[in-house]
């Protein structure tokens, strides 16, 4: 069971809370950055060991038929998988773990046994909370057939995990129908809610973020607990070949009603430039929210701190960059959960002059907090 208390609300920022959030014996403080488990060392944020700015992990796996298929009838695959699934899980010690799979059938429903083999991967005693699988290219209505078959399979099996709500990058039109078929589902958890931004920004999709900040209150007041959002495949946001700094559009997620977020797991294009992607390194300085090009940051960003992962190593070895950032972020999740108990939040944002200076950044927060806000929930939770 997913146990959540809010611990405090911004005064100006309404949607912006730090929630306590229990699973068994495994206790942290939200908003928090979700690290990300990888079977390649240069990209497992799970090699930080500072507690502070651990607490949740997720395991994250891109699956199509083909790869499936070939896991299930060979048994050397299969093997592979579970150590490494046992592995992560080992690791992960007091964090919470969370168990997302994005599977890609190009559009097709998944057959009985498919959705009965996608469920066994993850069907780990010592996995916390299972994601529905995220089917990608599936329409809405097609999904939510999915989902029943998957939650029959769910009920029929000896599972410990706790299975939770998800929403795919539907359209405003989609949400309400997800939300209103989990209210009635008993196999599922009303008190965290995992949102696919699809390698987007929250400020570019801020229409979206308001109407699931909005229904995830609806949640809440039906069911009497705070509704923790968990967003994933978070991007700062597209950039152009010519600029080596933009602002960081991800972390400010934290103001507009989420508390948790994770890697992003998907590519997106540029700007400018047909089949041009954003492939390009960019580093994440908490001076300014700013991401930088590897170029100017080694003569701009003052690396001062006791980091594990320094700039000089990225500098040195660029694949090191994904680790840099989480760790920072990391870092900065106390910073916010700081000003949020401290009701500086507006305060603490407005001293980073990459997010200053651009004024539709802040515009958009307010937006959403006035839009999604329903009330004060207090009075109905438990």
């Amino acid at each position: 069971m997913i146990k959540t208390k809010i611990i405090s609300v911004d005064d100006n920022f309404k949607c912006a809370r730090t929630i306590e959030v229990s699973v068994g014996s495994k206790v942290a403080i939200t908003p928090r950055r979700v690290l990300s488990a990888s079977r390649s060392r240069r990209n497992d944020e799970t090699s930080l060991r500072n507690r502070s700015i651990r607490g949740f992990i997720e395991i994250y796996r891109h699956i199509n038929r083909e790869g499936l298929l070939r896991m299930v009838s060979k048994k050397s695959y299969m093997q592979r998988f579970n150590y490494e699934m046992s592995s992560i899980l080992k690791r992960a010690e007091n964090d919470i773990t969370v168990g997302i799979v994005e599977y890609n059938t190009d559009g097709r429903v998944p057959e009985k046994k498919e959705i009965e083999d996608l469920f066994h991967l993850f069907n780990d005693i010592s996995l916390d909370i299972l994601v529905p699988p995220i089917v990608t290219k599936l329409p809405c209505e097609k999904y939510i057939k999915f989902l029943d078959e998957f939650i029959e399979v769910y009920q029929t099996c000896s599972f410990h995990a706790i299975l939770v709500p998800v929403i795919p990058h539907y359209s405003i039109v989609d949400i309400p129908r997800l939300f209103e078929y989990y209210a009635k589902k008993d196999e599922i958890s009303k008190n965290f809610v995992c949102v696919d931004f699809n390698g987007g920004n929250p400020l570019s999709q801020y229409t979206f973020v308001s109407k699931i900040v909005r229904e995830s209150q609806k949640f809440e007041r039906e069911f009497g607990e705070p509704c923790l959002r968990y967003a994933i495949n978070l991007k700062y946001g597209k950039a152009t070949k010519k600029q080596h700094v933009v602002p960081a559009k991800d972390i400010i997620i934290f103001a507009m009603g989420f508390n948790l977020f994770g890697a992003n797991h998907r590519l997106i294009p540029r700007l400018g430039g047909v089949g041009d992607y954003d492939l390009a390194t960019k580093i994440f300085n908490r001076v300014d929210y700013g991401y930088y090009s590897l170029e100017m940051a080694k003569n701009t960003i003052s690396d001062v701190g006791n980091y594990e992962v320094k700039l000089i190593d990225v500098l040195e070895k660029r694949s090191s960059a994904k680790i840099f950032n989480a760790e920072r972020h990391g870092l900065e999740s106390l910073e916010i959960s700081t000003a949020i108990n401290e009701q500086k939040l507006d305060k603490y944002l407005r001293s980073k002059p990459r997010i200053a200076e651009d004024e539709s950044i802040l515009k958009r927060i307010n937006k959403v907090n006035r839009e999604a806000y329903i009330g004060d929930v207090s009075k109905y939770l438990h």
